[in-house]
């Protein structure tokens, strides 16, 4: 029930979550929990939708750090 995107390039990439998970919510869990950020997907929709959905970002981390974070938040969701 997990997509993403699979950027040829930039910075970012886009998660959808099942429906019912509100990233706007998760946010603080997973900085106090999971010590992972993202940005919630709903903050680039102007109706209403995203609410399950998440920017993250690729651009500083390692790949070992990416897949560790990666790793938390699937544990915390």
């Amino acid at each position: 029930g997990v997509g993403w995107t699979r950027p040829a390039g930039g910075l970012f990439v886009w998660v959808r979550l099942p429906e019912g998970v509100d990233t706007g919510r998760l946010l603080d869990r997973a900085v106090n929990e999971a010590n992972v950020a993202f940005v919630p997907g709903a903050a680039f929709f102007f109706d209403g939708r995203g609410r399950n959905t998440l920017r993250l970002s690729y651009s500083l981390p390692t790949e070992n750090e990416i897949e560790d974070g990666i790793a938390r938040l699937a544990r915390l969701i």
